[in-house]
C-alpha cells in the first residue's frame, strides 16, 4: 500500500514535467563561430536561423530563417592531447509568429570534434582525425560554407 501511495505522490509530482510538449526547432548558424582567436568568450550572443517554418496543430509557431540570439553559457579553449574547444549554449531568444520574443532554455553543446563530421568528405579529412591524437580541435564553422544544424527543445 504505502509503495502505491508513493508511486502516485511521484507521477503527481514528475507528472507536471512530462506534461509539457517539446517542439523540436532546428538551427544553423548565421555568422562565424570560431574559437580559433579566442573570438568568443562567455556570455557573448552568437546568431542563428531556424532552418524550416515550425508548426504545431498546422499553426506556425516559428518562421523559416527567423532569427534565434544564443548566448554563451560555458566556453572550453581545446588543448593538448584530444582536448577539442568546446561551446556551450543554453538560453536563446527568438520572435515567434505572432511577433513576440520568446526565451527558450535549452542545451545546446558545439564541440570541435563533432563538427569534423560535418566537413566535407575528403581524403585529407584523415589528417583532421590524426592531428586529434596531438591537440584538440578548434571551433571554426565559416558562414555561410559551412551551415552544421543543431535543435532547440521549445517547451509550451
Amino acid at each position: 500500500m504505502l509503495k502505491k501511495i508513493l508511486l502516485l505522490m511521484l507521477l503527481l509530482i514528475g507528472g507536471s514535467a512530462f506534461a509539457s510538449e517539446q517542439i523540436p526547432i532546428r538551427i544553423v548558424p548565421a555568422e562565424r563561430i570560431s574559437t580559433v582567436h579566442d573570438e568568443i568568450q562567455l556570455g557573448d550572443d552568437i546568431m542563428f536561423k531556424v532552418q524550416n517554418d515550425v508548426y504545431r496543430n498546422d499553426k506556425l509557431i516559428f518562421a523559416k530563417d527567423t532569427p534565434v540570439l544564443g548566448t554563451v553559457d560555458k566556453i572550453e579553449d581545446n588543448g593538448w592531447a584530444n582536448d577539442n574547444a568546446e561551446i556551450q549554449l543554453e538560453t536563446f531568444k527568438v520572435r515567434n509568429s505572432k511577433n513576440e520574443i520568446v526565451t527558450i532554455k535549452s542545451n545546446v553543446k558545439i564541440d570541435g570534434f563533432e563538427l569534423l563530421k560535418t566537413k566535407q568528405k575528403r581524403f585529407a579529412q584523415f589528417f583532421n582525425y590524426i592531428g586529434v591524437i596531438f591537440r584538440g580541435k578548434e571551433i571554426d564553422i565559416k558562414y555561410p560554407e559551412e551551415m552544421p544544424v543543431f535543435t532547440v527543445w521549445y517547451s509550451l
